[in-house]
């Protein structure tokens, strides 16, 4: 799958998963506890654990960089569905 993956790379995608699996430790968190006081700085937490993965993944190369979207396709997408909110500033 990932034969010519860079020692870098191959790091990014292990840091990109555990971060991944952080996030999802949230999510689940998060959904049990909506409206109580540790959902905003959850939500933050992950706000900011996302952009530390795509800025992870945009430093790949291109192989791998696909191949670690596909790896977080599920979480990115459960979090836009229920949790995302678009900034003001947008």
């Amino acid at each position: 799958m990932m034969l010519a993956m860079t020692p870098t790379d191959r790091m990014r995608t292990r840091t990109v998963s555990n971060q991944a699996k952080l996030i999802h430790e949230h999510l689940e968190a998060m959904g049990r506890d909506t409206h109580g006081l540790e959902f905003d700085p959850w939500k933050r937490e992950v706000d900011a654990l996302w952009r530390g993965i795509f800025e992870q993944i945009s430093r790949m190369d291109s192989e791998p960089q696909k191949a670690t979207l596909e790896l977080i396709r599920e979480p990115w997408t459960s979090y836009l569905t229920h949790y995302w909110v678009p900034d003001d500033e947008s």
